[in-house]
């Protein structure tokens, strides 16, 4: 089977839905908001009129001209509305309601990429880059029959915690909810894509919730998963195709949010051009979910070609710098080729670096198991860390929780563009 099955390359990506994300002023409420939409011809709907289940929220779309994320001061409007947008930011009656916008974006699994066609094009021409000097202090971890070597690399094995009574959100596509290694879990979800259930057929999601949450591989009673009794939220905020849009991943996070989750975990995003800022709506909303008690951690993204000199940016959201991005190593804790940087000027920062190359977790049925490679591992397994740590300390905030996790880093010999503060482990 193609590595790649289920995930569609750079080259066939959009990159805006057409619709227009509008952040609103704190002391709006819904009823000011729609009138003021309605002086210029437009007519909202709030996310509290739609239920949180498959394609709930979409609805809005098709019986109004946009939807309200009321509890994060955010409207998503559809496209063709742009005229109406720019009068109601610009007009002395309602810009102190209506702040700003920016172009709805779509995000996709951050599966295996392949190159796009101007990175293939440039990897044609530039010079194979020399392998890096070897490293005196090199450290390397091995599967054995205690757990897999993902597992052994961030210590999950000598945890005293493991996650008990913390809610992890994964935002993905979805769950193979008849896995046998969770047959004993309780697990709540919800599918926000429409005319499509939780259960997954991609894949992806799956692997990334085995990361975080999982307990022993049944087969052979290898640990895989970090934050082994935690509690399980699934939200299905990618299609079986892997793709989805920040509608999906708000109206995710909404649910998270109302589910008291504390640690959201997305192994999503969108490609960054060189040069290009974050989202500031984003970056916004994630420090006021920080606000409420949420931590968002996110992919850096698997652009890059490093082996052919091409290192590209963190991909959104993880470039936002209220989101923790996370890069991907070997398990001889070397930078995964593939594995973005902080390289643009504005924002985009790597915070931390965990396994991400060869990592065995659960998959869809039939295969029930598989080995995948990706920032999109990576990411998990700082969320189940961050599970731990919110265990030992259930009344630290976001902001303590992600400085612990920066601080139990184990330093690599590495710029701190590439790997952040280094291997994401529990205390050293």
């Amino acid at each position: 089977m193609d590595a790649n099955q289920g995930f569609t390359s750079s080259d066939e990506r959009k990159k805006y839905t057409g619709r227009r994300l509008v952040v609103l002023g704190n002391s709006s409420n819904f009823q000011s908001i729609n009138s003021q939409a309605e002086e210029v011809s437009l007519r909202l709907a709030s996310s509290k009129d739609y239920p949180n289940n498959t394609g709930g929220y979409q609805e809005a779309f098709r019986e109004a001209d946009g939807l309200v994320f009321e509890r994060f001061g955010i409207a998503v409007i559809n496209q063709d509305h742009e005229e109406q947008i720019n009068r109601l930011t610009t007009s002395a009656t309602s810009r102190e309601t209506f702040l700003y916008s920016e172009p709805e974006r779509f995000v996709y699994a951050l599966g295996p990429e392949r190159l796009g066609l101007w990175q293939r094009i440039c990897a044609l021409f530039l010079p194979k880059k020399p392998s890096p000097p070897p490293v005196s202090d090199k450290i390397s971890f091995e599967d054995d029959n205690e757990a897999y070597w993902g597992i052994h690399a961030v210590k999950a094995m000598s945890a005293n915690y493991s996650g008990k009574g913390v809610k992890i959100a994964i935002l993905d596509t979805g769950f193979n909810l008849s896995h046998q290694d969770f047959q004993d879990r309780t697990i709540v979800s919800e599918s926000f894509i429409p005319e499509e259930t939780v259960d997954d057929l991609n894949g992806h999601g799956t692997h990334c919730t085995g990361i975080a949450a999982a307990g022993m591989n049944r087969e052979n009673n290898g640990r895989y998963g970090v934050a082994k009794d935690s509690s399980i939220y699934i939200g299905k905020v990618l299609s079986n195709a892997g793709s989805g849009s920040d509608s999906s991943i708000l109206a995710g996070l909404e649910w998270a949010l109302t589910n008291s989750c504390k640690v959201v975990s997305m192994s999503l995003g969108a490609s960054i051009s060189q040069g290009e800022s974050y989202s500031k709506i984003y970056n916004d909303l994630a420090k006021k979910l920080m606000d409420e008690g949420l931590l968002i951690i996110a992919a850096a993204g698997n652009d890059s070609n490093r082996s052919s000199g091409i290192i590209s940016p963190v991909s959104h959201p993880a470039n936002c710098p209220n989101i923790m991005a996370v890069g991907a190593l070997d398990n001889d804790m070397t930078i995964a080729d593939f594995s973005c940087a902080g390289v643009n000027a504005e924002g985009g920062e790597v915070n931390l670096a965990a396994p991400g190359v060869d990592i065995f977790s659960a998959y869809k049925s039939p295969e029930n198991y598989r080995r995948l490679s990706g920032t999109s591992m990576a990411t998990p397994f700082v969320a189940g860390l961050a599970a731990l740590l919110w265990e030992e300390f259930p009344n630290a905030s976001p902001a303590e929780i992600w400085a612990k996790l920066e601080q139990n880093a184990y330093k690599l010999p590495f710029p701190l563009r590439d790997v952040g503060k280094g291997l994401a482990q529990t205390k050293n």
